[in-house]
């Protein structure tokens, strides 16, 4: 579910546990562009769903001022920002459905059912089971870095691999 909130007494309810991830969404509604956008809200909402360990809250600023959009600087529309506790840690800018995706799956902690999460071990030290160690998937941690990257530091970036390309030939 996502709640719909307007003033920071609203967003520090939600972000009271201090291990709980909290994603807004500070948005400007115009009825006619939300239908064509990618990453609308509806995509937002869907998100919700498929985690529920994560608080959503969404923030419309379309009615004049807003002290949220003052306290996390809201430059772009959407803008996401994640925070763990009361401490941000993460901020999309834009529309960015994948992005948002592989934030929420980074900075969100499973739900903790109190009972043992590890993989166990023999007397001997040896794990019991035929599976290997699960890896960090690096992929999905670059491409989001990379989608949310200044576009001018992305043309900096190429630019020097270019050279360095070019001067080891």
């Amino acid at each position: 579910m996502v709640a719909e909130i307007s003033t920071k007494a609203e967003l520090e309810k939600y972000t009271s546990d201090p291990n709980k991830l909290t994603v807004s969404i500070c948005y400007r509604f115009y009825r006619f562009l939300v239908p064509t956008l990618p990453g609308h809200q509806a995509d937002f909402e869907s998100l919700a769903r498929e985690n529920g360990n994560v608080n959503f809250v969404k923030v419309d600023l379309s009615e004049g001022t807003n002290d949220l959009a003052t306290i996390y600087s809201v430059t772009a529309m959407p803008t996401f920002v994640f925070l763990v506790g009361g401490n941000e840690v993460h901020r999309i800018r834009g529309a960015n459905p994948s992005g948002l995706k592989s934030s929420v799956a980074q900075f969100a902690k499973p739900a903790s059912s109190g009972a043992f999460l590890g993989q166990g071990r023999t007397l001997s030290g040896k794990d019991n089971s035929s599976s290997s160690v699960p890896t960090y998937n690096v992929s999905n941690s670059l491409t989001a870095t990379w989608s949310n990257m200044n576009p001018q530091a992305k043309v900096l970036i190429v630019l020097c691999a270019a050279y360095a390309f070019f001067w080891l030939i």
